[in-house]
């Protein structure tokens, strides 16, 4: 176990898990005959951007960083909800068997705030605020910052850590909303409005921590190594905090609440929304349309149906 990649017979991160899904018996078990692309894809992520080439090296920072990267491309439209499962449970058996261990096990709902197979979300994954008051507690000012970034617009943590408050503060004051650029999916850049004081309130102080620095990422640091150390003490936090954005956002812009929120069946929402406001159902699913645009945009999304897994 203290040879590279744990012994399994290769120098080669890749390889190395591909030995070990076959220990595993996955070759045995898929229709397709392998977890081929699933590996790569997990190989690939190490070398080219965690910059790891020996499986002992990987720790539930990385593996968060990982879920994150599967939870983007689900957003973006290059990989279905059905596919990133079986990803996120290609890595957790080749990894336990290399490791020997259950250790670093996590699951693609929980975790990484991925939709069920169906790719409708069906339970509340949003932090409540007394979680979030929790969680801001025991971080540092800046850490704390970055994750109300994250809940008053919306931000993937990358976006967070990269944002230019100072900048965005002004456009905030000046405009009523805030050009995000930096560290987007895809380099596209999104406009979030600004409707309420406590989005002014956070990037006013997120302004004052930032100092002479262009990001909320610390001068002293790579967003690689910040991005780990924000893996390690807010962990899954960070998805709640852009659920908690969208389903806040669709009360806004619509008058009721979600549909996972209100427990409703996503079938059933134009139904609940027509009899909540006392609109004809036709009027309802207009409204319902028009805002899941809306906060798609909002959230950085290239489709509609990908509010499904924020709002049910």
């Amino acid at each position: 176990m203290s040879a590279r990649n744990f012994g399994l017979r290769s120098s080669n991160a890749t390889k190395a898990l591909h030995n070990a899904a076959k220990l595993a018996g996955l070759a045995k078990n898929t229709e397709s005959g392998s977890y081929k692309s699933e590996l790569n894809s997990f190989g690939k992520f190490l070398k080219e951007d965690q910059k790891i080439k020996d499986l002992k090296k990987v720790d539930e920072e990385v593996i968060r960083a990982y879920g994150e990267h599967i939870s983007e491309r689900v957003e973006a439209g290059t990989l279905s909800v059905d596919s990133a499962h079986n990803y996120i449970s290609a890595v957790n058996t080749a990894m336990s068997v290399a490791r020997g261990n259950d250790d670093l096990k996590m699951t693609a709902v929980r975790d990484f705030g991925l939709p069920e197979r169906s790719g409708i979300v069906k339970e509340d994954k949003s932090i409540s605020q007394s979680e979030h008051d929790h969680i801001i507690s025991n971080l540092d000012d800046r850490k704390a910052t970055i994750v109300q970034l994250q809940r008053e617009l919306g931000l993937r943590l990358k976006e967070s850590c990269l944002i230019n408050a100072k900048d965005v503060y002004k456009q905030a004051i000046e405009h009523g909303s805030v050009k995000i650029e930096s560290g987007t999916k895809g380099g596209r850049e999104r406009e979030v409005p600004i409707t309420s004081e406590s989005q002014i309130s956070a990037l006013f102080a997120a302004a004052e921590q930032q100092g002479n620095h262009y990001s909320m990422t610390p001068s002293d640091k790579m967003y690689i190594q910040f991005q780990r150390d924000m893996y390690k003490e807010v962990g899954r936090g960070m998805h709640g905090e852009r659920h908690h954005y969208a389903h806040n956002r669709y009360e806004q812009l619509t008058g009721v609440k979600c549909p996972v929120v209100a427990e409703i069946d996503h079938k059933d929402r134009h139904d609940y929304m027509s009899k909540e406001l006392g609109i004809s159902k036709a009027d309802a699913r207009g409204i319902d349309h028009t805002a899941r645009m809306q906060i798609s945009s909002e959230l950085g999304h290239c489709r509609i149906q990908i509010t499904n897994a924020y709002l049910g």
